[in-house]
């Protein structure tokens, strides 16, 4: 593992290429751990292994997890440590508030996001990629919304690559966002997204070009599954059209990425969330420090307008105090509001 003693001048140097982001995504890190340890994430396969996988960097104390509805903050956290936490596989428009993520959050190009602070990381953010140039589907040709996990970012940046490797830890890499599927279904687009941030990463090669079909990587794949969803995460499979369209192998692969949240139990959700965590880093060899109670919820609202019916973006950010926000469909944004830390 790439060691992140550098000094921050070296990695504040502009970058020379195209690919060399990492500058950036540790601009925001640093900035980060200067003033806190705290994190809060989001209750899938994505977040919690970004988490882990981070944690083998710098201490983490995860002090919240968003559902992107409900904020639950643990063991006394209060909104002002909210504040200052680093929102990891989350991206929120509160200035102040760093969020590393890869949700599709520009509607234009030229949008500026006004409400969104300046230290964090996206790379759909960093390539200006937008709503009105993504969802092009399989036959697209030109680069789309960002194919890859925040974990997998995240990996590259701390210098794991694990090449052909066949363990557990692979399968998590695979599994996180579906991953394993997407660079396959999508290709031109992965490619093009490879070669921008990736080159020379040989598991991501790997993954792309190797993984659905070695039925060794298929059955620690299966393996990881069914020690994620013996945690705690949700055992439905994916509906996609394209999806079911799997032989029965792959299909069960699909989907299982999230821990639901129950509102008629939150305690439930937080002990299922600690214990896939618990999973995850035992994995990828770290520690992650995590609260066990709720000291406060603070939730907000969610709407989701066709995004063809805004005119413009920054306006309708600031107007409806957006929170947080994606693009998660060709005629679908999903924002939430009435959350103010």
């Amino acid at each position: 593992m790439e060691s992140r003693n550098a000094s921050a001048s070296l990695r504040a140097t502009p970058p020379a290429t195209v690919s060399d982001w990492k500058p950036d995504f540790w601009s925001v890190i640093d900035g980060w751990r200067s003033e806190s340890e705290g994190v809060v994430i989001s209750a899938d396969v994505d977040g919690l292994l970004s988490c882990a996988l981070l944690a083998r960097e710098t201490p983490v104390n995860v002090i919240g997890v968003y559902t992107t509805t409900h904020l639950l903050l643990l063991d006394g956290a209060t909104r002002e440590d909210a504040r200052r936490a680093l929102w990891l596989d989350h991206d929120v428009s509160q200035p102040g508030i760093r969020c590393v993520g890869q949700h599709l959050v520009h509607h234009h190009s030229s949008n500026t996001l006004p409400l969104r602070e300046v230290s964090s990381f996206n790379p759909n953010v960093w390539q200006r990629q937008a709503w009105k140039e993504s969802f092009r589907g399989r036959s697209g040709k030109k680069r789309d919304k960002f194919p890859f996990g925040t974990c997998h970012f995240i990996a590259v940046a701390t210098g794991v690559d694990l090449g052909d490797e066949c363990s557990e830890f692979a399968g998590l890499l695979a599994h996180a966002d579906g991953t394993w599927r997407t660079v396959v279904d999508y290709r031109n687009n992965a490619d093009i997204w490879y070669e921008l941030m990736f080159p020379g990463d040989a598991f991501l090669l790997h993954l792309r070009d190797h993984w659905e079909n070695s039925d060794e990587h298929l059955q620690i794949h299966k393996q990881v599954v069914d020690k994620l969803v013996g945690a705690g995460v949700g055992k439905n499979r994916s509906r996609a059209k394209i999806a079911e369209l799997l032989p029965e192998n792959k299909k069960e692969l699909t989907g299982r990425q999230s821990i639901h949240y129950k509102p008629q139990n939150p305690k439930k959700y937080v002990d299922d969330i600690s214990t896939v965590l618990s999973y995850i880093q035992n994995v990828v060899g770290s520690k992650v420090r995590i609260g066990s109670s709720i000291s406060e919820v603070v939730s907000g609202r969610v709407e989701t307008p066709y995004p063809d019916k805004i005119a413009n973006f920054d306006q309708f950010m600031s107007d409806n105090k957006i929170f947080s926000h994606a693009f998660t469909a060709l005629r679908m944004l999903r924002f939430t509001t009435d959350i103010v830390l």
